[in-house]
This record gives structure tokens, sequence and C-alpha cells, in this order.
């Protein structure tokens, strides 16, 4: 067994001693920060008690149970075998190894050399002393299954403050975390809602990441906003919605609770948000790929097969002026894909005019239209939704019908069980992300009041009146709010543009 310090014989050298701490579970009354000082101050007052006051301290704070990368770790061990120090002193053995497997990688690290392990709780421990190794294995072995009973403890506790509402993730930004409760941060929040409003302005994320770092807005951390993907990632995250979610790995169960928290944007936003990121094409992020600033930026599609159409510099003159022109329709059509799609490509400069001849022309038709259109007497919405709701229930029916089906061809033998886990688990991934959206679209259905036709014509004619006065930016972000695309048909046979009107009752 290992030796109590106050019986051992063995009297270490003059070399420095290495303290090791590593990330602890929290003390009682005490947070993590405080546990593991009150380690540092249990190591450096038995070692003043010893008269040893040279020390070198490894902290592998941030260092998790399950983290076997320990940084601070491996500096120690070489200068351990570097000769620098021949005693590691920890609180507990534990704080060194918490598994059997690290422990004999450790023992083996230390084969060979004089170098000691003394514990405040267990004693001397000599890795290279062979009447201490299965004892010293066997203690590994117990510490390994009381971490994993901890390890059990804890996920339990987890996941039943979980299933009460308690918010049991780290706060994320826009909020701060009170008593197992998210409070909207007073900062925060408003930026989250600067992003939203922007974002439903129709400027892209990229754009949006240069408004909040001109305005001084920060990150949780306090840095300058850079990535895109960050700020997809939040939109498309549900606790805004007043919603906490936290999935246990270990019991494999996924916990969703709504309403425990105040939302920072409605059903109706967030639908919107995800719509108009994923609208965009194959940049769902929202960059600027063209580099060209026009006011067609991401609008020409092709009239003929729907394909995206590339806008690309031409050529430029003597004086330095660029030309830019539409790239012809590299898509392959037919019902062999036999040939390519016919449009041809066109100069920018040819195309302008016929879009602002177009452009007038669907303002005129917006206020013939205004001069009769009914107020308030279409539900075109919630029709929309409605119908959403019963696809959506009728495709559920369909996936348990289906896994009904599988379990009785599994019984049967006519499914393997290979077969029949290949099918089954992604269709109740499916019902999962169905029941999602159906509840969404109920809630949606409840939240929403008539379409008015009149409401949305009159915020077109005001979006587009002085429109000539709006920088190109602005310009372009408002036809995007205003238009799916513009069809372009440019064969040697037609000639003809096509606004393609977004449909906002189905938003």
């Amino acid at each position: 067994m290992y030796k109590p310090f106050s019986q051992a014989d063995y009297k270490p050298s003059d070399k420095p001693k290495a303290l090791y701490l590593r990330k602890s579970k929290k003390a009682s009354g005490k947070t993590e920060i405080e546990t593991i000082e009150s380690h540092l101050k249990q190591l450096t007052n038995f070692c003043e008690e010893q008269g040893w006051n040279d020390y070198v301290i490894y902290n592998d704070y941030v260092a998790k149970s399950t983290d076997l990368t320990r940084k601070e770790y491996k500096k120690m061990l070489k200068a351990c075998l570097e000769g620098k120090h021949d005693l590691i002193i920890v609180t507990e053995e534990s704080r060194l190894y918490r598994s059997v497997n690290e422990q004999t990688n450790v023992y083996e690290e230390l084969k060979g050399t004089d170098i000691v392990i003394l514990s405040l709780r267990e004693g001397y421990i000599f890795p290279n002393d062979r009447n201490q190794f299965l004892p010293n294995i066997i203690r590994g072995a117990m510490n390994q299954q009381e971490l994993e009973n901890f390890a059990y403890r804890m996920n339990v506790k987890v996941l039943a403050s979980a299933k009460e509402g308690k918010y049991v993730n780290k706060p994320p930004f826009g909020y701060f975390k009170d008593k197992d409760e998210l409070i909207p941060h007073p900062i925060e929040s408003k930026t989250f809602r600067f992003i939203v409003d922007k974002v439903l302005e129709g400027y892209v994320i990229a754009e949006i990441i240069g408004q909040l770092n001109q305005l001084g807005y920060t990150t949780k951390s306090g840095k300058k906003w850079k990535d895109v993907g960050t700020i997809t990632r939040m939109l498309a995250n549900r606790v805004y919605l007043g919603e906490s979610h936290y999935y246990s790995k270990m019991f494999d169960e996924d916990i969703i609770r709504r309403d425990t928290h105040q939302p920072l944007l409605t059903i109706e936003e967030f639908q919107e948000v995800q719509n108009m990121i994923k609208s965009r094409s194959r940049n769902p992020q929202g960059i600027r790929y063209t580099k060209i600033n026009t006011v067609l930026d991401r609008l020409v599609v092709c009239g003929i097969c729907g394909n995206r159409l590339p806008l690309h510099k031409s050529w430029t003159n003597k004086e330095g002026v660029t030309s830019y022109q539409i790239g012809k329709c590299q898509k392959v059509i037919g019902e062999y894909n036999e040939k390519k799609c016919p449009n041809k490509s066109i100069s920018l400069n040819e195309l302008l005019p016929h879009f602002y001849n177009a452009i007038e022309s669907y303002k005129e038709a917006l206020r013939e239209e205004i001069k009769s259109v009914d107020i308030d007497t279409t539900n075109d919405k919630k029709i929309s939704v409605m119908n959403q709701i019963k696809d959506i229930k009728s495709r559920l029916a369909e996936i348990q019908t289906e896994i009904q089906n599988a379990k009785s061809y599994l019984i049967k033998g006519i499914l393997s069980e290979s077969d029949y886990v290949d099918l089954v688990p992604p269709l109740e991934k499916d019902t999962k992300e169905l029941n999602v959206k159906l509840e969404d679209n109920e809630r949606l259905l409840a939240s929403l009041n008539d379409y008015d036709r009149s409401t949305v014509i009159q915020n077109a004619i005001d979006l587009l009146g002085n429109i000539e006065n709006e920088s190109i930016e602005d310009q372009n972000r408002i036809y995007r709010l205003l238009f799916e695309s513009l069809e372009l048909v440019n064969t040697a046979d037609e000639f003809e543009i096509r606004l393609k009107e977004k449909d906002v009752s189905h938003h």
C-alpha cells in the first residue's frame, strides 16, 4: 500500500517541488475558482510547513475530467524527466489521474525514474515500487468508479433540472443567468434585437456585422463581431423563442421546455429570419460573392430554367471604366440533360434600363391595384399556415405507418436487423423535427391577424417612392425585400424580363 507521509522513510532532495492542480468538482459553498484556490493554498501551506520554499505550480484548471490533453501536466512531466523535479505534490491522487488508463500511462511515463508522488490525502506513492503496483492500480480503479458515479449523479441532477424547466446550459448572447433562469441582458438583448431587425429589413449578415462594429456593439466577450457563422447559428437558436433545450448524451434524452423565460423574438419573426437566410441561394450566410456593387446583386435568375445567373467583370476600357455583364446560363436541360440552356449573356448597362422600366410598370400596377383592393378581406396567410399544418400531420401519420410496418416486417423476418436500424432511426428523427415544425405553425396560427393586401401594397409603394435617392446597397436591399428574383430570358429568338414578387402571405 501507499505510505502515509508521517510514516515514510523517504527524504526528498533539494530540487524544486512540482505542485500540480487540476479542475475539481466544486467544494460545498464554493465556486470552481474558489475550490482550486483552496487546493493551491493547501499545497503551498503544506510546503511551507515542511520548509520547502522552492516549488513550481502547474495548474490545469481548464482541463475537464474527460480531457486527456493536459498542457500543464505535460509541461510538468517534461520538467520531471529533464531532472528539474523529483517530487510531484497533489491534494489527492485523483488530481493526477482519474482513470486506470491515465494511471498506467503516468506510471509508464515515470518508469525507470526516481520521481515520487506525494498526495496530501493518500501519502507517498512510488510508481516504480513493484510492491505498490497492484494496490495502487486497485485504488486507481476505485477512483475511476467514484468519478463515473459522480458523473452519473451530476447527469441525473442536470436532467431533472432541465425537466423542471430550469436553464442548465451556459447563458447565450442576449441573456444572463439568475438562479437557473435566463433574464434578458440590458445591453446584449438590444444588440440581438438590432440584428433581428436588420435581417428583417433585408440586410445581409456581413453588412450587419459592419454596422455592429461601427456602432460599438460587442460580443459577449467584449470583442468585435467578425464571424458570419456565429450570427447565423445564433439566429437559429430557439432559446430566443423562450425555449429551453437540453440533450443528455448519457441518457440519450432530449428535453424541450417552452415559455421558460422571456423571448427576444416572436415565432413569426423566427420563421421569417430563417426563410430569409435560407433563400439566399448557394450563399445562405449572405456574403457578397459577386464583389460588384449593383442594384441587381443576387437577383437575376434564368427565366427558362430558374438557375441563378452570375454577374462578373467584362472588360475595362482605356479610360479605366469597367463594364460588367450577366453571364450566360450554364445549366444543362432537356429530358436527358442533352443540351445547354440557351440563355445568353447580356451587358449590365444594357439590362438596367429594362429593369428600371419594369420597376416603373410595377409601381403603376400597384397604384391601380390599391384603388380596388378590399381591406382585410383575405386570410391567405392563415390558410397557408393551416395547409402546412395539414401537410405536416399527414406526413407524421405516414411516418408512423412506416415505422409500424418496419417493426412488423422485422418480426416476420422480412427486414433484417441492420435494415431496420438503417430505416427506423431516420424516420424517428424526421418525426421529432416535424413535431417541432407542427408546434411552431400552431403557435404561429394562433398569433396571426388577417392578411391585409392593401397594407402590403402601400408598404411596397412607400419603399419604392424615393428609391433613386438611396445608395446602391440600399436599393439592392429594398429590391431583394420586395422581389424573389428578376427572371431574365435572353435567347436568339426572345428577350423578356419578369419581376417575381415575394409572397409575403406565406412568410
